[in-house]
């Protein structure tokens, strides 16, 4: 019976085709071992030279040795190491295209986590997403949402979720940065049929009467926020402006600072007041009564 057919089958294969490597690899082996013994034996028997000295020489000598055998091993076995560095860059390539909106999301939110762009509660708009966060993950983000449009600020009742990755392409609109008081815009369309200094001059009167319970604690709030985060601030007063908009119509834009959960009613009482100072509504004409 042969030797060959004494061992297994993967073990001849694995002797057949790098039974040469290995052979050169136990000889580099063997000489570095006899080399290293040889030279630590006559540097141990010289006692003329202090013990610190040769211990310094054994170890600058091992390791030698080791980056002389690693070299010797690289070159023995280069063809093979080529093969596998090949396989695995291909498979790491392969990996990152298929695995690449996973990393893309883990990116994200690693990036929302290292930034702290946005928090549970907070009211954000990314793309044509815009919702309070009611959810947060390494790889989604969801929220409740808020709309229809952007310049509404009811709830929808809809969940929408997103994933992370559009943090790495898109910007990220935090509305409730400021905290407990938001500096809030509302935008009127108008004809120029309306004169625009009464308009304007009527929304400054509704605007500052309407706002008028938030002033204090709006000024206290945004001059804490700008000794804390050393920020900017805006002014608190409401500020109309007038922006022409086309030959037909003008846009009054009114910025005001109140409370978050306070935008939609103020905002509404507003314009119901504007829009009724500023186009009257006709009264109804009485009706005669019916003939007897």
């Amino acid at each position: 019976m042969t030797g060959d057919a004494l061992m297994p089958a993967w073990l001849v294969s694995l002797f057949h085709s790098y039974g040469s490597d290995f052979f050169r690899s136990a000889v580099l082996v063997v000489v570095l071992l006899l080399v290293y013994g040889s030279i630590v034996r006559t540097i141990a028997a010289n006692p003329r030279v202090p013990v610190d000295t040769r211990r310094r020489w054994m170890i600058n000598i091992r390791n030698a040795m080791i980056i002389i055998g690693l070299a010797g091993f690289v070159t023995i076995w280069a063809r093979e190491l080529q093969t596998i560095a090949l396989s695995m860059v291909a498979f790491t390539a392969a990996l990152v295209v298929a695995t690449k909106e996973l990393l893309m999301c883990l990116g994200g939110g690693l990036v929302r986590s290292m930034s702290g762009s946005y928090e549970l509660g907070d009211i954000i708009e990314i793309g044509s997403i815009r919702g309070r966060v009611m959810d947060i993950t390494m790889l989604s983000t969801t929220v409740i949402e808020i709309g229809p449009r952007h310049d509404a600020h009811q709830i929808t009742g809809r969940a929408l979720s997103f994933p992370n990755s559009l943090l790495l392409s898109q910007p990220v609109a935090r509305e409730n940065f400021t905290g407990d008081y938001v500096m809030h815009i509302i935008t009127i369309p108008l004809p120029y049929s309306v004169r625009p200094a009464r308009a304007e001059r009527l929304l400054q009167e509704i605007a500052d009467e309407a706002c008028a319970p938030y002033l204090d604690g709006a000024r206290r709030h945004m001059a804490m926020l700008e000794s804390k985060l050393l920020m900017d601030t805006p002014s608190v007063a409401p500020r109309i402006s007038l922006q022409p908009a086309s030959e037909k119509e003008y846009r009054l834009i009114a910025r005001i600072a109140l409370p978050p959960r306070d935008r939609q009613r103020v905002e509404q009482a507003i314009l119901h007041r504007f829009m009724f100072e500023c186009f009257p509504e006709t009264e109804p004409h009485t009706a005669a009564p019916a003939a007897d």
